[in-house]
């Protein structure tokens, strides 16, 4: 009899869940987050976690996100790579997508291009040519290059 629920405890490495609230912007390098990450301001950058990410209605998150699961409500360009990911109805994915499993609500929005993300992957890193390997890949064997992510928004911003 209590307050708190013992299935509710967090295990010790980690932490609470980060939140981006609306009106606040963020530009570069987010890959020590220590729990779920919450957007509902703007992200320019790479965002890097082995947990869940989800971007709400008034969330923008331009760049390459890495994440266990997405949960999209709001707007996602750019390159993504993860086990599962729900566009939901208001939601927009701009850009190339790895996952394994994807849902679209009714009203939400893809554009670009995907692969599948199994278990017997290869390592892939998401260069600037295009010129992508054709085989599923496994999320741990993504590779991030922060300094082509950077040289991509620099070339869009020109």
């Amino acid at each position: 009899m209590g307050f708190f629920n013992a299935s509710r405890k967090r295990s010790g490495s980690e932490g609470g869940k980060t939140i981006i609230a609306p009106g606040c912007a963020f530009s570069g390098e987010f890959s020590q987050i220590a729990g779920p990450l919450h957007v509902d301001g703007r992200i320019d950058g790479i965002i890097e976690t082995g947990y869940d990410v989800s971007i709400g209605t008034q969330g923008e998150v331009k760049g390459f996100v890495k994440a266990r699961s997405i949960v999209l409500s709001g707007v996602l360009e750019g390159k993504v790579a993860c086990e599962r990911i729900d566009i939901l109805a208001t939601g927009k994915l701009i850009g190339e997508l790895i996952s394994g499993e994807m849902t679209i609500e009714a009203g939400g929005k893809f554009i670009g291009e995907s692969r599948e993300l199994t278990e017997a992957g290869l390592i892939v890193s998401l260069p600037e040519d295009r010129h992508y390997q054709t085989a599923p890949v496994n999320i741990q064997d993504v590779v991030v290059d922060p300094q082509a992510v950077e040289t991509e928004q620099k070339t869009e911003k020109a």
